[in-house]
């Protein structure tokens, strides 16, 4: 029964199955002013808001990333790639000029941009077989720390041990820090990198806090130049960033506070869980079980189709691949989380999902833990109260709303009022 119900679904799915002008998205179009429609793709377009928002910290340009749009053909992954790539490398070469001239503050300001346009590039795309992936990587981060030299911003890169290997990583030393002060650690989920989501840390050390932003396994620099993949217990990632954390001068030890955005809303929690230094936990959004809100999705898309997860994997891997065979959307997913997770089939990567749900260890988390929740989430609707309800100790839910024009995921394209609001309450709470 559950079998026919997903094949049926799956029927319903082959309007996909054509090459549309348009990519359906995980939600359908809307008039909301944050649905873009500008790459005729509706992740991607997600993913674009996400740095257009970036505007407010210097890290984009609207312009330059409206251009990039423009050159993007919906669902193909690989326009989304050379379109960033060439903005990145001709913002480079701006920047470059501008330095040999001896513009010393352009060139930074200049380089910070080119730098969040090779992690755009990253961002969607999966081909692994591509060099100019790695390069890609490799550029974001040398043109990074470049650009920090010549703006003289105090992001120190640091490598953290880790099981014989190590996670990129940067301290950034609050200029107007007490001399002991408490440090911000903070990572983010499935697809950004904690260099691009500079209103944390740079509203951070604006306010006397020390931040330490990392790449945990599976994300960004981690999986792309080191081959780590995530794991479901967060704390093996996260101790040996609070074990460089307390022995850095200036850091008081016993205020070490722990923030996770997007997928990180579910992994942070689980390090608070587990490592009693932890002395706050932020998430953003907040999520008590991953794979309850993945579950949530394919029920919508394919009704029934994970009762055969178990039973029956290679009919659950023919349905998914059936899905992603006629929506770019879903085979963009599925390869993603495949790769990220260190998994072979569809099969293979929801089990290891399966493993990332707070529920059963919700009971240890003993610090005080700020929610952070959009009215119109999407990745993982309903999460955040459900973890808020679940917990026993000190906890607050901070809401953005349709009225402040910061309804969506991570506060996308509303990063100033975010910053206001976290940095507000950790004023008056730490």
């Amino acid at each position: 029964m559950f079998l026919g119900g997903a094949l049926a679904a799956l029927g319903g799915q082959r309007a996909f199955a054509r090459p549309p002008k348009e990519v359906p998205g995980i939600k359908p179009r809307s008039d909301a002013w944050y649905d873009l429609n500008f790459t005729g793709d509706g992740l991607m377009d997600n993913q674009l808001l996400w740095f257009l928002g970036h505007a407010s910290t210097g890290t984009s340009d609207i312009g330059e990333c409206l251009e990039t749009a423009k050159r993007i053909q919906a669902g193909e992954e690989k326009s989304w790639f050379d379109a960033w790539l060439a903005t990145a490398e001709r913002v480079h070469r701006v920047a470059d000029q501008a330095q040999a001239r001896g513009h010393v503050l352009s060139a930074g300001e200049t380089y910070a941009r080119a730098a969040n346009y090779y992690r755009a590039a990253t961002m969607h795309y999966t081909d692994r077989g591509d060099p100019r992936l790695l390069e890609a990587t490799h550029r974001a981060s040398a043109t990074f720390e470049r650009a920090n030299a010549l703006l003289n911003y105090p992001a120190q890169p640091i490598e953290i041990p880790y099981e014989g290997s190590s996670l990129p990583a940067y301290f950034i030393r609050s200029p107007h820090a007490k001399p002991s002060a408490p440090v911000l650690l903070m990572h983010q989920g499935l697809h950004a990198w904690p260099e691009e989501t500079k209103w944390v840390y740079d509203g951070a050390c604006k306010r006397g806090y020390h931040a330490l932003i990392f790449h945990g396994p599976g994300q960004g620099r981690s999986l792309r130049e080191k081959g780590l993949t995530f794991r479901p217990d967060w704390e093996r990632a996260v101790s040996p960033v609070v074990d460089v954390a307390e022995r850095i001068a200036g850091v008081d030890p016993k205020r070490i506070l722990l923030m996770g955005l997007s997928f990180g809303g579910a992994l942070a929690p689980r390090a608070a869980a587990f490592d009693q230094r932890i002395a706050l936990c932020i998430a953003n959004p907040g999520v008590l079980s991953w794979w309850e809100a993945t579950c949530a999705h394919f029920e919508r898309f394919l009704p029934g189709v994970l009762s055969l997860l178990r039973s029956q994997p290679e009919l659950f891997d023919r349905a998914i691949h059936r899905l992603a065979d006629g929506w770019p959307t879903a085979a963009y997913w599925l390869r993603d989380v495949q790769w990220k997770h260190g998994a072979g089939s569809p099969s293979q990567v929801f089990q290891k999902l399966s493993e990332f749900d707070n529920t059963p260890i919700i009971e240890k988390i003993s610090c005080p833990v700020l929610i952070m929740e959009g009215t119109a989430e999407d990745a993982s609707p309903g999460q955040s109260q459900k973890l808020y309800d679940a917990l026993k100790g000190p906890k607050h839910l901070m809401m953005f709303t349709e009225e402040e024009a910061a309804p969506l995921h991570c506060q996308a394209g509303s990063v100033a009022l975010a910053a206001q609001r976290l940095f507000d309450w950790l004023d008056e709470n730490v």
